[in-house]
């Protein structure tokens, strides 16, 4: 089947697809829509009318295979078309992750699934690196001190995100979020290089920093490359991504993308606080692995002891009163 006029999707690769569209819609409604399922060589329309938008994001999965991306919107198993990208999980949607196209600004596009793109899993998730491996990097060099105060940094890169209709990638150094924004002086084939990046990753960015905020710093970024061996805590904080649900009170959730926490409670939000690991918590006892949860309304802070962290098992011990908290994993 030919590919018509408006936003199309071919498949090819040798899999059956199931593919999901998002989009910014008229009045700025995020939206998104799903599924389409396409068979080996076939191409359908997802959006018969000229696309009027420089960006749209996808979800393509085939069975038994996996597929990730730095954006979230939400979806069911069934039909869809859901207005609205937040609070998925309180609406009674999954919140699923996509990635980003940039159409050019063309009214009529066609994606094009290609087996690197919407394959299944790779059996090992995490390659091991040899001396022959190099390190991920995006440079786009401007005049330092044009923007800000030039700096040099290492910390750790936790994704991109889409919020409010503001697109920026994040990292987390010595305790603050570092973002970095479309248009806001960051070349954007550096913060579209990143999109793909695996997350949490050890990096040294350097740049401009533009702007300062309570726990944030905006940045204009020349410079992001992957250091090796750079995270300390690497593993614990690889374990923790993903939703967790207490075990002596079930209906306390948290879910762990990046450095973001976000609480939720009988289904509903209540709290999204920014993660960092470090040493003991303070005034501690004991020594420990520390895990700082920083509520982003208010700056408030506290801090757990890690305990066990495995694929399925959480413990979060109370420095001063040693209770342990255990929870379990549930994505």
């Amino acid at each position: 089947m030919a590919a018509q006029a408006g936003l199309d999707v071919c498949n090819d690769t040798d899999l059956r697809q199931s593919v999901a569209i998002g989009y910014e819609a008229p009045g700025g409604i995020w939206t998104s829509e799903g599924w389409w399922q396409l068979a080996p060589g076939e191409c359908k329309t997802v959006m018969a009318r000229a696309f009027d938008r420089q960006y749209f994001y996808y979800r393509a999965t085939v069975q038994g295979g996996g597929f990730d991306g730095p954006f979230s919107f939400c979806s069911t198993s069934g039909a869809f078309t859901i207005e609205g990208d937040t609070d998925c999980a309180a609406r009674g949607y999954d919140s699923t992750r996509f990635r980003k196209v940039d159409t050019g600004e063309a009214a009529d596009f066609t994606l094009t699934l290609v087996a690197d793109g919407a394959s299944p899993e790779p059996d090992d998730p995490d390659p091991v690196y040899n001396e022959e491996d190099l390190p991920l990097e995006s440079v786009v060099p401007f005049p330092r001190g044009s923007l800000g105060e030039p700096f040099t940094q290492s910390g750790i890169f936790t994704g991109c995100e889409l919020i409010d209709g503001l697109d920026f990638c994040s990292f987390e150094i010595e305790g603050w979020r570092y973002h970095a924004y479309y248009g806001g002086g960051s070349a954007d084939s550096i913060l579209d290089d990143l999109q793909h990046w695996p997350m949490p990753l050890a990096v040294e960015i350097e740049g401009d920093m533009v702007n300062y905020g309570d726990i944030t710093v905006e940045v204009a970024l020349a410079r992001v490359t992957e250091v090796f061996d750079g995270d300390f805590f690497a593993e614990e904080r690889r374990m923790l991504q993903g939703s967790w649900q207490s075990v002596d009170d079930p209906e306390a959730k948290f879910t762990i993308a990046g450095a973001d926490v976000y609480d939720y409670y009988g289904g509903e939000f209540i709290g999204h606080q920014w993660m960092t690991l470090g040493g003991t918590c303070p005034d501690a006892p004991y020594e420990g692995v520390g895990f700082t949860r920083t509520e982003l309304e208010t700056q408030e802070s506290w801090c757990e002891h890690l305990g066990e962290v495995t694929a399925v098992r959480l413990e979060l011990i109370i420095p001063e009163l040693g209770d342990v908290l255990t929870y379990r994993r549930v994505d």
